[in-house]
């Protein structure tokens, strides 16, 4: 299928023609209707040139054919002060939209064509039942009703596909867009640029389709009374004593809190991929302003729903201060751990990514919360801290400066054994390892005498810390083929036991 970008460039002048005859929609919304009418005429062709490679050889018939309908309706519309031509002209678009219809509804049930979705279906048959009504109008002779039963069905249709062009155009101008200078040049694009060309994609669409819907309802004459309408639902009160709640305070109440979640994801992606990896913060700073920034926009929006919902934002102030004394008795753990939360935030002793330690807990911090932290064991279980015990409680960070992490291997040769060459063993199996840092310096130390076997440890670094097991498992294996290629022996407990009679005689031993 091909892409928006490469058809918009392959017809130029049509992508060209559809974008400055929809921006006349966006700047004069006042238009003159033969203002409508002319852009109908001149936007038909370069539509048709680029929808049509879009949607594929499957429905360019009927993408024609709503083409000469809306076409042939236009001229009607010019032939109206004839009653009779403007009746036959009617007449023949009903039945030619008719009898498309059944066909499109007949031949996806025969196999004859590919099934369509449910919802295209249901489009078809209430389109197919408006053509109907419109032709029962024009045959009887109430040409009003069937202008605006046909007529306004041809402009919809044809306006839907105009704004799917106009999407697809816009589509190809932002890729285009998003890989020239200097947007190319930004981190952010280079790395998500398909997710950008995604939420672009979804802004055209809700903007293309706000268009069409008060484009049609403007040309079927009723978008005044949808406005008043409208605006009569929104403003409908729910009382109670003194106090009113409308609908549109509701409204705007949640469009406020969903603009502020929606701005505070944009600036925190912009500030994450673009702004951070140009400065050199320390590690867990960025994560910490993104947390608090959030947090901030947030309330701000909060305040703002509340100030667009008509309360009094001074007695907000009272009623919050006295509220929250209450939950401050109630929610005592809550409201702990949420100034944990900031605590955690601001100071910084474990950071997303840390391999930390507390009583019997070890694992990665996932996610730091304004309530709890997410720290995901090495079995492989997410656990939910509350805040207060990061704070309150001893916690062990195995990470907090750098990822090294050391290795203690204790290691037992049999009494006999030079302990000289057995350090030296020990140091070379290091040093010749992969996995062990150079610095710090591995270091062999003879730990004293055990029950059967003089005890060594070899301590040494690595900075493969989510692989130190293994790397500690390697380094075993290495020093045991070592011992045994130079014939030290690794000695094992030994007990002799004696067996007497009852008269001290040795029976066995």
């Amino acid at each position: 299928e091909p892409l928006p970008a490469a058809v918009l460039f392959d017809r130029p002048y049509s992508a060209a023609t559809v974008a400055a005859l929809v921006s006349v929609f966006l700047i004069f919304p006042d238009r003159p209707r033969v203002v409508t009418d002319a852009i109908g005429f001149l936007v038909l062709l370069p539509v048709l040139r680029i929808v049509r490679p879009l949607l594929g050889p499957a429905p360019v018939p009927e993408l024609y054919a709503v083409a000469a309908l809306c076409l042939t309706d236009r001229i009607r519309a010019e032939l109206a002060m004839v009653p009779a031509i403007d009746q036959a002209f009617l007449l023949l678009e009903m039945l030619s939209a008719m009898a498309g219809l059944a066909w499109l509804l007949g031949s996806g049930r025969s196999g004859r064509a590919p099934e369509s979705p449910p919802a295209r279906r249901a489009v078809a048959v209430f389109a197919l039942v408006v053509c109907a009504g419109a032709f029962a109008a024009a045959a009887y002779g109430a040409m009003g009703l069937a202008r605006t039963l046909g007529a306004n069905l041809l402009f919809s249709a044809f306006a839907a596909i105009i704004a799917f062009a106009a999407v697809q155009v816009a589509d190809g101008l932002l890729a285009f867009a998003l890989r020239v200078g200097p947007l190319r040049r930004l981190g952010m694009v280079h790395r998500h640029r398909s997710l950008l060309e995604r939420r672009g994609h979804l802004l055209f669409c809700w903007m293309m389709t706000a268009i069409w819907a008060v484009g049609t309802l403007r040309f079927i004459g009723v978008l005044e009374w949808a406005l008043g309408l409208g605006q009569a639902v929104l403003a409908a009160e729910l009382r109670r004593g003194a106090m009113g709640i409308s609908l549109g305070d509701v409204l705007a109440f949640a469009i406020t809190v969903w603009l502020a979640f929606l701005v505070s994801t944009g600036i925190r992606f912009v500030l994450e991929e673009e702004v951070y990896p140009r400065l050199r913060l320390a590690r867990g700073l960025p994560y910490m302003i993104s947390n608090l920034l959030h947090y901030a926009l947030l309330l701000l929006g909060f305040l703002l729903a509340v100030g667009a919902l008509g309360v009094d934002l001074n007695k907000f102030t009272v009623l919050a201060g006295a509220f929250g004394v209450g939950l401050g008795f109630g929610l005592q753990g809550v409201v702990n751990n949420c100034v944990s939360g900031l605590i955690v935030l601001v100071e910084r002793p474990i950071h997303v990514g840390d391999a930390i330690q507390m009583s019997d807990l070890a694992g990665e911090v996932r996610r730091i919360g304004i309530r709890a932290t997410t720290v995901r064991t090495w079995e492989g279980a997410e656990v939910i801290v509350p805040n207060a015990s990061l704070v309150s409680e001893k916690v062990i960070n195995w990470t907090y400066s750098d990822r090294l992490r050391r290795m203690d291997l204790p290691v037992g040769v049999a009494y006999g054994s030079a302990p000289e060459k057995v350090l030296e063993l020990l140091l070379a199996v290091a040093h010749a390892h992969p996995g062990v840092l150079a610095q710090p310096v591995p270091e062999a130390l003879f730990m004293g005498f055990g029950e059967s076997a003089l005890n060594f440890e070899l301590r040494a670094w690595t900075g493969r810390f989510n692989q130190w097991a293994a790397v500690r498992s390697e380094l075993g294996v290495a020093v045991y083929a070592a011992l045994r290629d130079v014939g030290l022996e690794i000695p094992f407990p030994q007990r002799e036991v004696r067996l007497r009679d009852g008269n001290g005689v040795a029976m066995s031993k």
